[in-house]
């Protein structure tokens, strides 16, 4: 043990002495982004302060829109501005196509197998995939037709509990049923397991953690030579939930393996697409890969979109006058009381969709997954060097005084037709990602989402949960406080208890 503290003790002296002599004067011959001074080792670790998009943009007043920072022995530019991110893309798109390959993410990603593979052949392969077996207008209305379904499912349920709701569990029982049932088949939850008193909670909370999003940040990825002490933390962690969720995807590999179904692609669980595509392609639909395919899905279709409509949910609840002119905008559209809104509807709802973007413009999206340079490039007129991370600010962007009226307002009116949004254009709106690792997954989230929020709007009166304070002990741990979700009671529409009655 003592060789191993001499050991890393020498090394952070050899990487202090490296910082401070031979990179301090190739940085100096290079015209690079102004940055904040610097801590010897960790950098600018120091002033990533939570939340840390404020933080960011806090610095940014300061240094400008372009500022570099250094994370342990990487490199990270930040851009918080439209200006900003024009001086980036789509000059230079290719150089930033791809995500950091973070260390601790190899195992997690299936050795860089998956969606977050380098940019490349093997990349634009499972784009192509993903475009026309999970995102293609056909397989998109199958889809469709199977969130309709797994939503009259869940509002049968509410009709028929009319008491408090969980609003964040509610949501993602709804979208693992919806996610699983186009991935394979079959649903997460049936009825007698939607009572989260009961046998569910602990259900629920396995999905949660094993499709939850991965880790964003590992000290180890950013100082590699104290890799060793970090390991044994949040990365061994991460990997034991990994190991579940691989297991779980295997056991939903093994159960369709000599799947037979006939039908078209489009009309079979995705799960079977690529296994059958294995017959002719088995080089390139290798077990990682299929793997790689079915958890990108089932992450990215589901964490997003439930804290997406947790938020929506929150903003209606906080602004009444927003809710009743969704209210207003569907029953209009509906014209009379005596079915539910459905998927051919949603063109047709352009204040509902507006309440969604209104929230992903406030939150909960503030820092674009991160990209990286794959060769020395030019932004904003400053050297940005091979192997940089590049953060783009969304929080930022979306609340520019410059291009947003009433910046701090929750006002979905922004979002109509000849909205200011589409009068200024340009990168203003990025709560998608853009370039080419914009996600791909926004037509579906979007319907999934408003059909969702738009049946709870149409069908049940709200009412929030209000914890009485007088029963409040004064030592409450006002973290736990913090992390608390909305808590709804959803009653019953006089105007729709027939069509409620017959699901």
């Amino acid at each position: 043990m003592d060789a191993l503290f001499y050991l890393s003790a020498v090394v952070s002296i050899i990487a202090i002495v490296y910082q401070f002599t031979v990179q301090r004067r190739i940085n100096q011959q290079k015209n690079l982004p102004p940055s904040p001074p610097s801590l010897p080792i960790i950098g600018h670790f120091h002033l990533l302060k939570r939340p840390v998009h404020e933080a960011l943009s806090n610095l940014s007043r300061k240094y400008g829109p372009i500022f570099l920072l250094r994370l342990g022995s990487r490199p990270i530019l930040v851009l918080s501005s439209c200006a900003a991110i024009e001086e980036c893309f789509p000059n230079n798109d290719i150089i930033f196509a791809n995500h950091p390959l973070l260390p601790y993410r190899r195992i997690l990603q299936y050795n860089f197998t998956t969606i977050g593979a380098p940019y490349g052949h093997h990349w634009r392969n499972l784009r192509r995939f993903t475009a026309l077996e999970i995102f293609s207008a056909k397989r998109l209305q199958m889809s469709s037709e199977i969130c309709a379904e797994e939503v009259k499912f869940m509002i049968k349920h509410l009709y028929k509990r009319a008491r408090k709701v969980d609003v964040e569990s509610f949501f993602y029982m709804l979208d693992f049923n919806i996610m699983m049932k186009i991935v394979a088949g079959k649903k997460c939850f049936e009825e007698e397991e939607l009572d989260l008193d009961k046998i569910t909670k602990g259900k629920l909370d396995d999905l949660k953690q094993i499709f939850g999003p991965f880790l964003n940040m590992a000290l180890g990825d950013y100082f590699p030579y104290l890799r060793w002490l970090t390991y044994y933390g949040v990365e061994k962690q991460e990997i034991k939930i990994h190991k579940k969720r691989d297991a779980f995807i295997q056991a939903l590999l093994d159960t369709h393996q000599n799947n037979n179904s006939t039908g078209g692609e489009t009309s079979r669980p995705i799960i079977d697409v690529p296994l059958k595509l294995r017959e002719s392609e088995p080089e390139f639909y290798t077990n990682n890969v299929v793997k790689g395919i079915i958890q990108m899905t089932l992450i990215a279709g589901t964490h997003t979109t439930v804290i997406t409509l947790d938020s929506v949910v929150s903003q209606l609840i906080a602004h009444p006058e927003a809710f009743k002119k969704a209210r207003d905008e569907i029953d209009n559209h509906v014209g009379d009381s005596s079915r539910l809104i459905n998927d051919a509807d949603l063109n047709k709802l352009p204040y509902l969709h507006g309440t969604i973007s209104e929230t992903l413009r406030l939150g909960p999206v503030t820092i674009l997954p991160p990209y990286e340079s794959s060769e020395d490039c030019t932004v904003g007129g400053y050297h940005i060097p091979r192997g940089t991370q590049l953060w783009i600010n969304a929080w930022a962007v979306h609340n520019d005084p410059e291009f947003w009226i009433e910046h701090d307002r929750f006002k979905p009116e922004r979002f109509l037709i000849q909205s200011e949004v589409q009068e200024k254009g340009g990168f203003k709106f990025i709560p998608f990602g853009l370039g080419r690792r914009v996600c791909p997954g926004e037509g579906l989230g979007m319907r999934v989402m408003a059909l969702s929020l738009g049946t709870l709007i149409q069908c049940f009166d709200w009412e929030e949960v209000k914890e009485d304070q007088s029963q409040v002990p004064v030592k409450t741990n006002p973290k736990k406080a913090e992390g608390k979700h909305a808590e709804i009671i959803f009653r019953p529409r006089e105007a729709l208890a027939k069509v409620l009655a017959q699901l």
